[in-house]
């Protein structure tokens, strides 16, 4: 029996035909990618429904790509777990960083049916108390209750808005050529959410050096979906102002009041990130070298652009 949530009729009618998803075929799918991980013997993976069909959904159901995709995850948690692996949501540090309320996926989706919006506060951290990989790991464990739960980002697709007045030259000396490759290939190869538009607003002159730093980087394609600007009003533009959380003269919740939404949330998911330990790689057992599969795991790497859509 199909263990996956009823998409309401919007988000279907999007599945269909824009991820190429039938109905009918779900549960076929979502069997033969089963079959293939467990077939694995270098991947332990969740195979619940839930979580599967973010991969398919992502991959516009490619097998193939969500296979790779799901490989991708699970290596990026194994290789590097203080970034994009923590186990323990319940750690006093972890919780201090999430309750400074520098990461919010905002409770309505634009237009009320489209792609949830990501409000990132840049800045919103001393750099000299918290480091910028422990800051970040705090989101990767928000995305993925965001994978889990979220069928308007894993249909939809994320509109992220960052408003990076705060961030100072101690934010960006935190920055590497290095971390910043291994994140924008986390978020583009293995999460499965997919961009749609990312608005950058009010940032600093200082900020365009981390964006020449990571614009090699950067999907082919996805520099037309990274927008700056200066004023609410040319952000205006792209997202009506009303759906900017209330702290920002919208009316999209308030920071206090979805930072202690997703307090509870966190509380909800303790024990699925405590049992997450369990899943990973094992690239002692992978048939196929690492590199072969993908070389961003090695410093040896070429600083290539990714190809995703």
């Amino acid at each position: 029996m199909l263990q996956t949530r009823l998409l309401n009729e919007d988000l279907q009618k999007q599945a269909n035909e824009m991820l190429n998803e039938v109905p009918a075929r779900i549960h076929e799918d979502l069997q033969a990618l089963r079959i293939w991980i467990q077939g694995q013997q270098h991947l332990c993976a969740n195979i619940d429904d839930q979580f599967l069909i973010a991969f398919l959904r992502r991959s516009k159901y490619s097998l193939e790509k969500a296979k790779k995709r799901i490989d991708s995850y699970y290596s990026f948690k194994s290789k590097f777990p203080d970034s994009f692996n923590v186990t323990n949501v319940d750690s006093p540090r972890f919780r201090e960083i999430f309750r400074l309320g520098g990461f919010l996926y905002l409770p309505i989706p634009l237009h009320n049916n489209g792609p949830r919006i990501f409000f990132v506060r840049g800045g919103f951290y001393s750099a000299h108390i918290f480091s910028l990989e422990e800051v970040l790991a705090v989101n990767h464990v928000l995305q993925d209750i965001v994978i889990l739960e979220d069928d308007y980002a894993v249909v939809n697709g994320l509109v992220g808005i960052a408003v990076d007045e705060a961030i100072t030259l101690s934010h960006i000396l935190q920055v590497t050529p290095l971390y910043l490759k291994k994140w924008i290939s986390y978020n583009h190869e293995a999460i499965p959410l997919r961009v749609k538009s990312a608005h950058i607003l009010k940032a600093p002159k200082i900020c365009e050096t981390v964006y020449n730093m990571g614009k090699p980087f950067l999907p082919l394609g996805h520099e037309d979906r990274l927008l700056f600007h200066d004023s609410l009003d040319s952000l205006s533009q792209h997202v009506p102002l009303k759906y900017l959380p209330s702290d920002y003269g919208g009316e999209n919740g308030s920071i206090e009041e979805i930072v202690a939404e997703w307090d509870e949330k966190l509380n909800k998911y303790r024990d699925y990130f405590s049992k997450s330990i369990q899943w990973g790689i094992d690239e002692k057992l992978r048939i196929v070298e690492a590199n072969e599969q993908n070389d961003i795991f090695g410093i040896e790497g070429s600083f290539r652009k990714l190809d995703f859509d």
